[in-house]
């Protein structure tokens, strides 16, 4: 469990983030203007209903996974039973869910205009599955799942630029969404098939029924947050229609895009985070301060440069069709920041302590609000409602986990000194992007030189202010620079 192992993870965790984002940021501006809002929106709303069914089928498994995987890391005929009993496990709900969906497919009229595009898109489900990304992440091979997500991707973008050339060909587009999320994963069947060929004595007998009762509490917990994340798409694609989706999607991917970078220090550090919880508490409460740092480092500013440069970054990748998007991009901005603190309590503290409950309960209670409210959101105000019921829902479960986390002295001392350094930073950085959106005229020239400078204001502060992550990489630097 060395700490260099730590760094490699999260170098190759944020070359992957880093990638995906730059593959959206080729591929988007193109998607959008070739496509259109409705086209988008039609593709989307689909993709919601698809994730709805991936949702129950995995049944919580994939967070569980990652935690039992890393328990038993280092004994490989344990490893392998676990592997097998999740599957089988797996196994069994992605034929329920298939056979539900063609159920539902094929008995509603209503999904007769979507009915090619759920038939492309269902093979995630068993894609995603069986795919078993969660083993992955649970022993830590971020290599094997950087060489794969990097080549998908570069696959991806040239079959876009080939195959979609109008309107027309948005059922392609559902295709590389489909190969994009998880199309790597056909990989995965071979290193799995060795892996329990080599423990075969091991998986004679399994015990399915054990993992059930955990999985559903992880499951419930999932469940929640989920109603909340994709009820925006499904409310507005059926209240409001297939347009007001695509208004909605650019903005929030471009959100979504930020916060999966935001909180790749969770993908490296809940498999460690489990482990030495159960063997080393001093080194688990060290890392977890740092988790909070470096979360805190990374969701303020972006969500103050979504607030503020909202307009020219629609306009940027989507152009003035989606002019409706600015204002949904102001209002969901604050979920870099929120997302970022629900993951630390939530992904951090209380599933390395087998606490998911308190989790679960959290996102249930959030999850019933973001339902009440929603209907009445989005029937008047259609993606903007939306937006706003997402943020408020996501905070509702923040405030309930800190006040659980606080009353059982649970939550690590994280508003010091340094807390105030980066509240200071991103304030200054606020107000000077602020004046300088007002000063500057509005060319792409002029955006990306009023980014920069933002940037570089934020990062000056931390380092005049002696931020502790920053004055250590910069201490590091130097000290590499002298050897």
């Amino acid at each position: 469990m060395k700490t260099k192992s730590i760094k490699k993870n999260y170098i190759l965790n944020s070359f992957r983030v880093i990638s995906g984002a730059a593959v959206g940021l080729i591929t988007m501006p193109y998607i959008n203007r070739v496509l259109g809002a409705e086209y988008i929106g039609k593709v989307e709303y689909v993709n919601t209903i698809i994730n709805y069914f991936l949702l129950f089928t995995a049944l919580g498994i994939p967070m569980y996974g990652i935690r039992e995987i890393a328990k038993v890391r280092e004994q490989p005929a344990q490893k392998a039973r676990t592997l097998a009993e999740l599957l089988v496990l797996l196994g069994v709900t992605s034929l329920a869910g298939y056979i539900l969906l063609f159920g539902v497919l094929y008995q509603m009229d209503y999904f007769s205009n979507y009915k090619s595009i759920l038939l492309i898109m269902s093979a995630m489900i068993f894609l995603t599955n069986i795919g078993a990304e969660w083993y992955f992440q649970g022993v830590e091979d971020q290599l094997y799942i950087t060489i794969r997500y990097v080549g998908v991707r570069v696959l991806m973008v040239v079959l876009m630029f080939l195959f979609i050339k109008s309107p027309d060909n948005y059922h392609f587009y559902a295709f590389c969404i489909v190969l994009t999320t998880c199309g790597a994963n056909i990989l995965n069947f071979f290193v799995i098939s060795k892996i329990l060929y080599k423990e075969k004595n091991v998986l004679r007998n399994l015990n399915v029924k054990k993992h059930i009762k955990p999985a559903l509490t992880i499951f419930i917990a999932t469940i929640s947050v989920s109603i909340y994340l994709n009820l925006d798409n499904l409310l507005i694609g059926t209240i409001a229609g297939d347009k007001y989706v695509g208004y909605y999607s650019v903005a929030n991917k471009m959100i979504r895009f930020v916060i999966s970078f935001i909180t790749v220090i969770g993908a490296v550090m809940l498999p460690r985070l489990s482990f030495l919880f159960q063997e080393d508490k001093e080194q688990y409460f060290k890392y977890l301060h740092k988790s909070f740092t470096f979360l805190l480092l990374t969701s303020l500013p972006f969500t103050v440069y979504f607030l503020v440069f909202a307009k020219p970054i629609i306009n940027l990748i989507a152009g003035s069709e989606f002019d409706e998007s600015i204002i949904t991009m102001k209002l969901i901005s604050p979920l870099c920041l929120i997302v970022s603190m629900a993951y630390f309590m939530g992904f951090l503290i209380l599933y390395p302590q087998n606490k998911e409950k308190v989790y679960t309960y959290a996102t249930l209670i959030s999850a019933a609000f973001s339902v009440c409210v929603n209907f009445f959101a989005v029937k008047y105000y259609q993606h903007n409602g939306a937006a706003v019921v997402g943020v408020l829902s996501e905070l509702l479960a923040i405030v309930i986990m800190f006040f659980f986390l606080k009353r059982t002295s649970n939550l690590p001392d994280i508003f010091d000194k340094n807390f105030g350094k980066i509240i200071v930073a991103s304030v200054i950085m606020l107000l000077v992007s602020l004046i300088g959106i007002k000063l500057f005229p509005e060319n792409i020239f002029y955006f990306v030189l009023m980014s920069l400078i933002s940037w570089l204001v934020y990062g000056a502060l931390l380092y005049i202010l002696k931020e502790n992550e920053v004055k250590e990489i910069i201490n590091k630097i130097k000290n590499a620079i002298i050897r």
